[in-house]
């Protein structure tokens, strides 16, 4: 296994705070190849790209703890089951997945409305919106389908699934995705309501 640039970025409040203060979080693996002595043991008949993978996710955002994590006995109090803090923002700076053809990229983010827990079952009420674009997907199913790794109606299932989600874009086999939740908590995919 080798790769032609990799990092880890983390950075996340430590103490105990009434106003939300920075975090981050990223990894990048970026070229990533395996030999392939490997790949045969999957794909001997070289049906699927071996074009070297990527992944990236870059987010970052704001939050605050109730207690500070790094003194243990303030820290015993998450075993009460008590919320240890709250989330106030998270964007996705840059997101990348590519593997064997298929190509996943996209950004966007959310703010969070710490007072409302009951629209989301507990969870803060986010608002915003997330992009995605899906270049490959249906060229890579037709050759997993080919290998003999997934069966045709798991195949047709997840086309379903990606047509409720996304539109046609640009180009061939390539798939466009705008996740929004507004301020009344309703979840939509492409202006289409979901929740």
């Amino acid at each position: 296994l080798k790769a032609a640039e990799y990092g880890l970025n983390f950075l996340m409040p430590i103490t105990k705070s009434d106003t939300p203060d920075d975090f981050e979080m990223g990894v990048r693996l970026v070229g990533i190849e395996v030999t392939d002595t490997l790949w045969n043991m999957i794909d001997p008949a070289t049906v699927l790209p071996r074009d070297p993978a990527t992944l990236v996710i870059d987010t970052a955002g704001k939050a605050n703890w109730f207690f500070n994590i790094m003194n243990p006995e303030e820290a015993g109090m998450m075993d009460g089951g008590e919320i240890p803090g709250e989330l106030h923002a998270l964007t996705l700076n840059d997101l990348q997945v590519s593997v064997a053809g298929a190509d996943l990229t996209g950004n966007g983010g959310f703010t969070f409305d710490n007072d409302d827990l009951q629209t989301f079952d507990g969870v803060p009420r986010p608002e915003g919106s997330i992009d995605l674009k899906l270049v490959g997907a249906n060229g890579l199913l037709d050759k997993l389908v080919q290998m003999g790794l997934i069966p045709d109606d798991q195949a047709m299932g997840a086309r379903m699934m990606m047509g409720l989600f996304a539109v046609p874009g640009d180009g061939e086999d390539t798939l466009n995705s705008k996740i929004e939740v507004n301020d009344h908590g309703h979840v939509l995919a492409n202006g289409q309501r979901l929740k």
